[in-house]
């Protein structure tokens, strides 16, 4: 099939110009031959080409330069590209593969294969697939069995055995192996009980026999706008369109690699519709924290899908929004609140941030309210921060010392005291402390140096605040409750 260089209007092909003639039917042309007419294409004597889908060509090294845009405007919807020259990768397939891609074409390729043991077919599979990785290919990858000197010496059952080898290492990829062969070949030389896989039968300028072939190229002489010389015509009967993914995971020499519209995928953010992946400048997923310039990200392990919500790493929890970036600073998490450094790292304990002191508890959200720690008291406000100070709750006053410890006993604040009973609750009102008698205002502040009124009794307050029956000389009272 490859291995031929282009030929010219002489000699065989000649002859072989003359006896398609000799077969066309009247009305039409030979230049209508493989091409459409009333809706159907045709073969060279004119007759309709049953359930074609598409008009192809498959080109290699002897095809040379080619204009794909012209070769898209004469009614050619797909190429198969040769992937081989002389043991390299066929000079022609880069340009060819992206040019065709370009103008609109699909585009698949094929290996002629010099192959006759399954480590030589597999070996051959990772060639072509090291050639195509970085290429749009929307079409099947083919093996072409055809040559007689190397896998045509080999029996029927191994011949299968080896096309069997290449085409799973080129479907476990995650392309769409296919088999060409002429029909020669598919009757004597391949067991055809084994293979699975499509066909693509060649027979030339005479339609197949073949019953069920994917694939037909039909000559070798064709003729397409964009194609200096004689190229191969193909008809597709299969809609690989709607087959072949254009989305899709690849595995290919052990790295996995992400297609977005038949193309490898680098150094971009892509959703394969179960998470998001960042794919690398090589096109494998990054793993592990990933810096952009927006901020974090972290890429699960074993992967690489962009993590969200908390994550243990390292010993340190951190969480990610929704966009997979590293939280920092305060983030309210299930009614919750929760400090993660500029690091990301979750706090827990005391911490000082903003001039204001925390408690974040073991599970790091921050705690408000009462809090006990190592038998100390301590208040945080509706906002977590510790208070210090007189504080208000529930209707009942409270002292805190500069540290945030909720105080007892008596105190002096601001050169004024106050008796705090053991709950830290502020009292008032009469009270007898150590067989003394004292009296707190409605502030709860201490009276001293004062007559006071208690049950019809005056009592005088001293220095100290101690309370003792008063004089019956004339004073000033102070009624008290």
């Amino acid at each position: 099939m490859k291995k031929r260089r282009i030929k010219t209007l002489q000699g065989g092909m000649l002859a072989g110009v003359m006896g398609l003639c000799l077969f066309a039917r009247p009305g039409i042309a030979l230049a209508d031959a493989w091409e459409r007419t009333d809706g159907t294409y045709r073969t060279a004597d004119g007759t309709g080409i049953p359930n074609v889908i598409s008009r192809g060509i498959d080109t290699s090294y002897w095809n040379q330069s080619i204009d794909w845009n012209q070769v898209r405007s004469d009614d050619v919807d797909f190429v198969m590209l040769a992937t081989r020259f002389r043991g390299q990768p066929d000079p022609y397939f880069l340009i060819n593969a992206e040019n065709a891609h370009s103008a609109g074409l699909k585009v698949g390729a094929y290996l002629y294969s010099y192959a006759t043991s399954v480590e030589m077919a597999e070996q051959e599979a990772d060639f072509v697939l090291d050639l195509i990785k970085d290429f749009p290919i929307s079409y099947p990858v083919a093996f072409d069995a055809e040559d007689a000197g190397t896998l045509g010496t080999l029996p029927p059952a191994q011949v299968s055995e080896v096309i069997n080898a290449f085409c799973k290492k080129i479907q476990d990829a995650g392309y769409y192996p296919m088999v060409y062969a002429n029909e020669y070949w598919l009757q004597n030389k391949i067991d055809l009980s084994a293979i699975n896989y499509d066909i693509w039968v060649a027979r030339y300028n005479t339609m197949y026999t073949y019953d069920r072939p994917s694939m037909w190229q039909a000559t070798n002489t064709g003729s397409v706008h964009g194609v200096n010389g004689n190229v191969d015509i193909d008809f597709l009967f299969t809609d690989y369109s709607s087959i072949i993914p254009a989305d899709t995971w690849r595995t290919i020499a052990g790295n996995t690699y992400y297609y977005k519209d038949h193309r490898m995928q680098k150094s971009d953010w892509i959703h394969d519709g179960s998470g998001w992946f960042y794919m690398g400048d090589q096109g494998t997923a990054v793993k592990g924290w990933m810096s952009m310039p927006e901020g974090w990200y972290y890429l699960d392990e074993p992967d690489g899908r962009m993590a969200t919500g908390w994550r243990d790493l390292d010993g340190s929890w951190y969480y990610l929004k929704e966009s997979g970036r590293m939280a920092t600073g305060w983030r309210q998490i299930d009614q919750a609140w929760y400090y993660m450094d500029q690091d990301g790292r979750m706090q827990t304990g005391w911490q000082d941030i903003g001039g204001s002191r925390y408690y974040l508890n073991g599970s790091g959200a921050m705690a408000t309210g009462w809090l006990n720690q190592n038998g100390a008291w301590y208040y945080l406000d509706g906002s977590g921060a510790m208070t210090r100070g007189w504080q208000n709750v529930g209707n009942t006053w409270y002292y805190l010392d500069g540290s945030g410890v909720m105080q007892t006993g008596w105190q002096n604040v601001n050169q004024t005291w106050y008796y705090l009973d053991g709950s830290g609750a502020m009292l008032t009102g009469w009270l007898e402390i150590g067989g003394a008698l004292y009296y707190l205002d409605e502030s709860g502040a201490l009276a001293v140096n004062t007559v006071l009124d208690y049950n019809g009794v005056r009592y005088q307050s001293d220095g100290n605040g101690v309370c003792t029956p008063a004089p019956a000389e004339d004073v000033t009272m102070i009624p008290q409750e």
